[in-house]
């Protein structure tokens, strides 16, 4: 039997898509569960298959893994000849460096603009007009911590393509792998919030967004967000 793979809303669960991005680039035949969030019965589904009461969450015979970097070196485990990493030993290391900085950091980020991939925001000032938000708990330094974050992930991807990204337009050249599953939430908010990035490093949202799995990932969001009613989605966040 296939390993069952449970994600939240396509359109606004951002831990999801890395998970599911990382389950086609090991080529792991999985079936994809959704409980959607922001419903009474949500907690309760969630802890049923998750120790951590977080999604998304692998669970591969007996095997249970949460947590989206968690189950991306479990699947590298199983076929370390997939995509998950870079072959290349240096750039792999370099790979992991980058993913674990994701993993920790842009909380600001995350919270001031959390990811919809069915709605878009207009701009003002340079900065999504979204200011309860970014000015709300956990958003540190207002709208410039929200804008350090961001120049941050151009910093990221400048540097990554300089080093590793000849011959493709992803960050390590022409193979995606998880450090752009990572990203994905993160390109899409360029996109929501119509945040202009800089001219060399708007190239790689584009890649990214046209990704053919991101574009089935997007494709899910749309019918996900039918299914709880697009004026949810349009309200949210």
């Amino acid at each position: 039997m296939p390993a069952i793979l449970y994600v939240g809303d396509a359109w606004s669960a951002s831990w999801s898509i890395c998970g599911w991005l990382a389950c086609r680039l090991a080529n792991l035949e999985v079936e994809v569960k959704s409980i959607f969030l922001y419903r009474p019965e949500t907690k309760g589904e969630i802890k049923a298959v998750s120790p951590s009461g977080k999604l998304p969450v692998l669970l591969d015979g007996e095997t249970v893994i949460w947590d989206s970097m968690a189950i991306a070196e479990y699947l590298w485990e199983l076929n370390p000849q997939g995509h998950i990493w870079p072959h290349d030993f240096a750039a792999r290391c370099h790979a992991r460096c980058i993913a674990a900085e994701v993993h920790r950091e842009f909380e600001e980020v995350r919270v001031a603009m959390p990811m919809n991939l069915v709605k878009r925001w207009p701009i003002r000032n340079g900065l999504p007009s979204i200011d309860t938000r970014m000015n709300g708990p956990g958003v540190k330094g207002g709208h410039q911590g929200v804008r350090q974050g961001l120049l941050r992930m151009e910093e990221i991807w400048r540097d990554c393509r300089e080093r590793y990204g000849a011959g493709g337009p992803y960050l390590f050249g022409a193979q995606y792998n998880f450090v752009d599953a990572l990203f994905a939430p993160m390109v899409s908010r360029f996109v929501t919030y119509d945040v202009k990035a800089a001219n060399d490093v708007a190239p790689y949202i584009d890649a990214n967004i046209d990704y053919p799995p991101m574009q089935e990932w997007m494709a899910r969001a749309e019918s996900d967000a039918e299914v709880v009613g697009r004026e949810v989605a349009m309200a949210f966040p």
